[in-house]
C-alpha cells in the first residue's frame, strides 16, 4: 500500500513539475514575443538590423527580440512616419533610432501615435532616470513645452568640440609659449608666416585656416563673446543678440588685422572643408592653426601629434567658449500607443544608458569583437575600420541611437594618440558651455521662428565676412547701418521670441 501511495505521489509530482515547466515556458514565450521595431539607418553603414548581433546580445541580456521596418531612405522615413496612425497602417511597438524632432514628436504625440513616457521613467528605467536627476538640463532638454517626454536621448559623456588646433611643434621650434589671450595668438601668427617653421626655405605657412563665418566667430571668446547658432546667449536672465554685445566690435577690427597682416587664409570665406583637407603625408606641412573636433579631420594621422589644443583664451582675466552643440540629441526612441509591454520596451532601451550597455552598443562584446590587454588598453580583433565589423557587430555608428556614449572606454584604445587628443579636446571641454539653454520647439514655433533666423543669421553672417575682408569699412556709420538693417530685419520680435523660449524653460526646471 505505501509503495503505492508512493508511486501516485512521484505521479503527481511528475505532473505538477511538468505542469510547472510548461507554464515557465508559456510565461517565456511571451515575454520572448517579438516586438516591432521601426527607425532610420544611415544608408553608407550597409546594416541589416535583422542580421546585427548587436540585437541578438540585448535579447539574451534582457529576453526581448524585436522584429524590424528598417529604412535607409530618409525621405521614405519621413513619409512612413507622416502616415503612422492613419487607418489600415498598423503601428510598430517602439521607434529606435527615431531621428524625432521635437515637433515630429509632437505631432505624433497628438494623433495618438506615441505615448508620453514621463509617467514611466522612474519605475522602468532607472539609469535614465538617475541621468535625468543629475542633470536637470538633460531632463529640460527632452522634456517637450507641455511637459511630456515624448522621445529618449543619446548622451554624449565627452561630447565633440570644435577645437582650434594650434602647431606645438611649430610653437616650440620658434620658442614661443602656448597663446593665452588675442595678442599672443596674434604674435604666434605673425611668427608662423614670418619665420618659416616648416624650414623649407618658402613662405608658403597659412597661419590660421577657417570655415567661414561660422568657424571665426568661435574665435570671438577672445573678446568674451560664445553664442549658439542663433546668435544668442543669455546674461542674467536676459537673452541677447552677440553681434549687437559689447567686444563684437573690437572682435571684428582684431580678424580685419589678421586678414589684412596675411595671418588668415584668403580662400576662407569661400572654400570647403573637402578643398582643406590634406590626404598625403609626406607633403610639406603648411597649416599652423585650424578649427576641427580633431587634428585628423584635416591633416593626416601621422601629423596629428603635431596639434595641440588651443586652451581657450582669456579676456579681463576670464576664459568663455561655446561648446558646439547640447551634449545629448533627443528623438532617438520612443514608444508607440500598440506597445502592449512599455516596461519591458524601457527595460530594455535603459540597458543602453549603462557603461556596460554603451560599450556593446559602440564596441561589440568582449572575446568575440575586441580583447582587453593587461594594461587595460583594449583592441579590436577585426580592427576598428572594418566594414562587416561596423555593419554586422554594433549599432553606435549611423542614426544616432539611444544611450550614452562609451567614451571613457573608447579612450583605453590601444592607439596611445587617442588618449593624447581627447585629453586635449578635455582641455577645451572643460571651459566650453552652451550660451543658451535646451529647448524644444513646436511645429508652430519651428515654423515661425524660421524665416527670422534666415534672414537674420545670413545678414550677420555675410557681414561679417564684409568687415573683414575690408568690403565694408570699421567705422560708426557703417556699424550703425549694420544695426539699423538686423532691426528691420525683425531683430526685437526674434530676440523676444528667444526670451520666450527662454523662460519656459526656466519654469520646468
Amino acid at each position: 500500500m505505501l509503495r503505492k501511495k508512493s508511486s501516485i505521489f512521484l505521479l503527481r509530482a511528475a505532473a505538477a513539475l511538468l505542469s510547472a515547466v510548461l507554464l515557465l515556458g508559456a510565461a517565456l514565450s511571451v515575454h520572448a514575443e517579438r516586438m516591432e521595431m521601426m527607425g532610420l539607418e544611415d544608408p553608407a553603414i550597409n546594416r541589416d538590423w535583422a542580421q546585427n548581433r548587436f540585437f541578438v546580445r540585448m535579447a539574451e541580456r534582457t529576453g526581448l527580440e524585436f522584429a524590424f521596418r528598417q529604412h535607409t531612405d530618409e525621405a521614405g522615413y519621413r513619409q512612413a512616419l507622416s502616415r503612422l496612425g492613419e487607418a489600415g497602417q498598423p503601428l510598430p511597438d517602439v521607434l529606435f533610432k527615431a531621428a524625432l524632432s521635437p515637433a515630429e514628436a509632437m505631432v505624433l504625440l497628438e494623433k495618438g501615435v506615441l505615448i508620453d513616457l514621463a509617467p514611466y521613467l522612474e519605475d522602468h528605467a532607472p539609469h535614465l532616470s538617475a541621468l535625468l536627476s543629475k542633470d536637470p538640463a538633460l531632463r529640460q532638454g527632452i522634456t517637450l513645452p507641455d511637459g511630456r517626454i515624448a522621445a529618449l536621448p543619446f548622451i554624449e559623456t565627452a561630447p565633440a568640440q570644435n577645437v582650434l588646433w594650434i602647431n606645438k611643434t611649430w610653437l616650440d621650434q620658434l620658442k614661443l609659449d602656448m597663446p593665452d589671450d588675442a595678442e599672443a595668438l596674434e604674435k604666434a601668427l605673425r611668427a608662423f608666416k614670418a619665420d618659416d617653421p616648416n624650414r623649407n626655405g618658402r613662405k608658403d605657412e597659412l597661419p590660421l585656416s577657417f570655415l567661414g563665418a561660422y568657424d571665426l566667430k568661435y574665435l570671438a571668446h577672445a573678446f568674451g563673446l560664445a553664442a549658439n547658432d542663433y546668435h544668442v546667449f543669455v546674461r542674467d536672465g536676459q537673452v541677447r543678440f552677440m553681434p549687437l554685445a559689447e567686444g563684437f566690435r573690437p572682435f571684428l577690427a582684431w580678424c580685419r588685422g589678421l586678414y589684412q597682416a596675411g595671418l588668415l587664409a584668403k580662400d576662407s570665406f569661400a572654400t570647403l572643408d573637402a578643398f582643406r583637407r590634406v590626404t598625403d603625408a609626406k607633403a610639406t606641412n603648411t597649416l599652423g592653426a585650424f578649427f576641427a573636433p580633431l587634428p585628423s579631420y584635416l591633416v593626416p594621422v601621422e601629423w596629428a601629434g603635431d596639434y595641440a589644443a588651443l586652451p581657450p583664451l582669456f579676456y579681463q582675466g576670464k576664459s568663455v567658449y561655446r561648446a558646439i552643440s547640447q551634449p545629448f540629441q533627443t528623438g532617438t526612441f520612443a514608444v508607440t500607443s500598440a506597445c502592449q509591454d512599455v516596461a519591458a520596451a524601457l527595460n530594455w532601451v535603459d540597458q543602453l544608458y549603462t557603461p556596460e550597455g554603451a560599450i556593446l552598443a559602440s564596441i561589440g562584446l568582449e572575446g568575440e569583437d575586441y580583447v582587453v590587454d593587461g594594461d587595460g588598453s583594449w583592441r579590436s580583433l577585426p580592427g576598428i575600420s572594418d566594414a562587416q565589423y561596423q555593419a554586422n557587430a554594433v549599432i553606435a555608428t549611423g542614426t544616432a541611437m539611444p544611450g550614452l556614449s562609451s567614451d571613457a572606454f573608447q579612450r583605453r584604445y590601444t592607439d596611445p594618440l587617442v588618449d593624447q587628443l581627447s585629453k586635449q579636446v578635455d582641455v577645451v571641454a572643460a571651459v566650453a558651455k552652451s550660451p543658451f539653454p535646451p529647448f524644444s520647439l513646436s511645429h508652430e514655433e519651428a515654423e515661425a521662428i524660421a524665416p527670422l533666423q534666415a534672414a537674420l543669421g545670413r545678414y550677420v553672417d555675410e557681414s561679417i565676412a564684409r568687415f573683414v575682408l575690408g568690403e565694408w569699412e570699421l567705422s560708426d556709420a557703417r556699424h550703425e547701418a549694420f544695426e539699423a538693417e538686423l532691426q528691420a530685419l525683425g531683430l526685437p520680435d526674434f530676440l523676444a521670441f528667444w526670451q520666450k523660449i527662454y523662460d519656459r524653460g526656466e519654469e520646468i526646471q
